[in-house]
Parts: structure tokens; C-alpha cells; sequence
């Protein structure tokens, strides 16, 4: 193990460049995932381009508030909102390490995120499934949405799906993202599109279950090629806002598993109904309506 404590010896006039060094050691030995690691280094690049070699005691709320304001001013607050949290994290470790004396990201907010993406309703799921079944170039596209709206998986889950991953009735998913297995019935089927995982199963040809001339469809494929049906078939004014990604037959998968009183909780992977809900909301663009 790799002795962190050796390495911060405090020096006021150290600089931010110095302590990066140490804090990227800092995050890998916190075991992050690559995603999330690789987001993180793109960020801390930024960070030593703008302030990099400025002595880390003199860095103001000033400084970090004009890191963040790169990204709002691009209109990507996401990203924006994730450099807020990295900057805090990387001035609140080199104050607990004696490097300053004060974390100049303690007064600055959390910039607001507006969801822009729009969710995806049912009719225009189904018309981009019929677009995809009558061009074979996108049959792997409509293999994805269909797996996707059964098993309400993401992208990189349904790559690595494959047959051998049925066991005694049952599709083990050990979700990429988070790490969570779950174990779904192959007789689960999402009524208000008529097919089940078994059906999903069964249609493949291949030891994977969505497949592109027989090999295996990477996340990226997924993403691209549904983006190009997508455009085929619906202008981007059609759209309320951003138009929908891939991800959103997550949310949809959710909203017609919850009207079959499915838990979706279990579903989805989640650990809280809190983030489950956060998928069951339509953003406006679906009628709720009371039953009696």
C-alpha cells in the first residue's frame, strides 16, 4: 500500500500543480471506477492549464467560482456541477493535509442543473422500432431498444448480455455502473409492448443477445446508431427539449413496469425508491390519469 502520509510535508509556497500530484494519488487509492476516474483527470487538466502553477495558498473563492463558470458559459452545466464537487474535494484534502489554510471552494454554490433531455414516450418508442425492423442496417438497433424496454437495462449492460447468463429461469445482470445483481424472471414481459425476455432470448442467433453481423454491439454503437434512427424519424423540433438519448427507454421501461405494479426498484438496480422515482417522472410529457 502506498503511504500517503510521507508525502505531505505542507510548504507555503507549493503549488497547485504540486498538490495535484498527490491528489490524483489520493483518488486512485479510493478504488473509483474508470469512468469516473477518467471524468476527473479530464477536469484536473483544466485545473492545472487555468491555475496550475499558482501558489495553492493564494487560490480564491475567485478562482475556483471562474473554473466552474467555463462550463456554464458553454451551456454545460453538468459538467460545470461536477468540477464544483472536484474542486471542493481537491482543496478540502489539501487543507486536511496542511497545504492551506482554508478551502477557497467552501463559499461558492453548487451550480443549478436544468434537465434539458427529453424523455421518450411510448408511440414514438414503437416508431422507432418499426423504423429499425424495415432497415436491416438498424436490426441491431431494434434488438437493443426491445432488450432495453424488457429488462429497463442500460447500454453497457445490454453489450455484455449474453444466453449463458441465464440461469435455472432467471437473467443474471451484474450492472456495470454500480455493481448491483439482479436476477429477472425470463417470463417478465412489458405488456404494453408485447414481447418478454424469454422472446429476447430466443430471437438471438448468437451466444450475445444483441448482436451487429454476429458480433458483439459495444455501448457506443448503441448510442450512435439509435442517435442516427432517432433523426430519421423525428426532426429535433419535434423534441421538447434536448432530443432523447438511448437511456431514456430506461426511464419508459420504468413507467410501464410501474403501471404492471412491477418493483422497479429491484429492476432498475436502485437502492433507493427516491432515484427509482426520479426515472417515473415524464417531464410533462405523458397524462396522468386518475383511476376511480
Amino acid at each position: 500500500m502506498f503511504f500517503l502520509s510521507k508525502l505531505f510535508k505542507p510548504n507555503k509556497f507549493k503549488t497547485v500543480n504540486e498538490w495535484l500530484d498527490l491528489y490524483i494519488k489520493i483518488l486512485l487509492e479510493r478504488e473509483l471506477k474508470y469512468k469516473t476516474l477518467e471524468i476527473k483527470f479530464y477536469l484536473i487538466k483544466v485545473i492545472r492549464n487555468k491555475i496550475g502553477n499558482k501558489n495553492i495558498r493564494n487560490v480564491t473563492p475567485i478562482d475556483i467560482s471562474n473554473l466552474i463558470q467555463i462550463y456554464i458559459d458553454q451551456d454545460k452545466r453538468p459538467s460545470a456541477k461536477s468540477m464544483y464537487h472536484l474542486l471542493r474535494d481537491v482543496f478540502r484534502e489539501a487543507y486536511a493535509h496542511d497545504w492551506n489554510d482554508r478551502n477557497p471552494a467552501e463559499p461558492i454554490k453548487c451550480p443549478k442543473v436544468d434537465v434539458k433531455r427529453s424523455r421518450m414516450i411510448l408511440n414514438e418508442f414503437k416508431k422507432i422500432v418499426e423504423a429499425a425492423d424495415k432497415n436491416p442496417r438498424y436490426h441491431y438497433i431494434r434488438d437493443a431498444m426491445l432488450t432495453g424496454i424488457v429488462t429497463a437495462q442500460r447500454r453497457a449492460d445490454i453489450s455484455t448480455m449474453k444466453k449463458t447468463h441465464v440461469k435455472r429461469k432467471y437473467l443474471q445482470i451484474q450492472q456495470q455502473k454500480t455493481g448491483s445483481k439482479i436476477a429477472l424472471p425470463v417470463k417478465l414481459k412489458c405488456k404494453k409492448v408485447g414481447i418478454s425476455i424469454q422472446d429476447i432470448i430466443n430471437q438471438s442467433q448468437a451466444q450475445y443477445v444483441v448482436t451487429k453481423k454476429g458480433k458483439q454491439v459495444l455501448p457506443k454503437q448503441i448510442t450512435s446508431g439509435f442517435a442516427r434512427l432517432r433523426d430519421k424519424v423525428f426532426s429535433r423540433d419535434h423534441w421538447p427539449g434536448t432530443p432523447a438519448t438511448f437511456h431514456e427507454i430506461r426511464s419508459l421501461a420504468e413507467r410501464l413496469y410501474r403501471e404492471q405494479k412491477i418493483d422497479t426498484m429491484t429492476l432498475l438496480g436502485h437502492k433507493s425508491q427516491a432515484m427509482t422515482d426520479r426515472y417515473n417522472d415524464s417531464r410533462g410529457r405523458e397524462w396522468r390519469y386518475l383511476k376511480v
